[in-house]
């Protein structure tokens, strides 16, 4: 399947918003012009390509996007994390950092704590956003602690 995602992507181009999307994302990925409904829609019938996800790096902005959406649907924590944090690596943009969205990593806060630490003290900016938005999304609940706030003041 992903391996015709460009003829896919091709099908859905929009020029007005690719030139939108130029204008406001800064990525080294070439933008086609996909709107996020399309890409969650193309995400959902790739499923869970692991071949896709370990193809990296992409060419285009919108496999990132595609990428992002299939790990967010990732079900079990352990798979997910080990694939995200291989992604994370070519991350480039918030649009992408914040399409992210792991719906196993709520019911594994534990366990995420761990990685949240590891990518907060990275050096890659994308890394540190997204520990950041990982600390906005699971922890400002019943779980909030102020140590989490820390760990964002105490970022170099």
């Amino acid at each position: 399947m992903y391996k015709d995602l460009y003829n896919i992507l091709i099908e859905y181009k929009n020029e007005d918003f690719k030139l939108f999307q130029e204008r406001l994302i800064k990525t080294v990925y070439e933008i086609i012009g996909v709107k996020t409904p399309d890409l969650k829609k193309i995400a959902k019938e790739i499923g869970n390509d692991y071949e896709f996800m370990n193809n990296l790096p992409h060419t285009y902005f919108e496999e990132n996007q595609v990428h992002a959406f299939i790990l967010s649907n990732l079900k079990d924590f352990d798979s997910a994390i080990v694939l995200i944090d291989k992604f994370l690596n070519f991350v480039d943009n918030w649009a992408t950092c914040d399409q992210l969205c792991p719906k196993s990593f709520k019911k594994n806060k534990d366990k995420l704590l761990i990685y949240i630490d590891m990518w907060i003290k990275s050096y890659h900016p994308y890394k540190i956003r997204f520990a950041i938005k990982c600390l906005m999304s699971y922890f400002l609940d019943d779980d909030y602690d102020i140590r989490y706030l820390n760990k964002v003041v105490d970022i170099e």
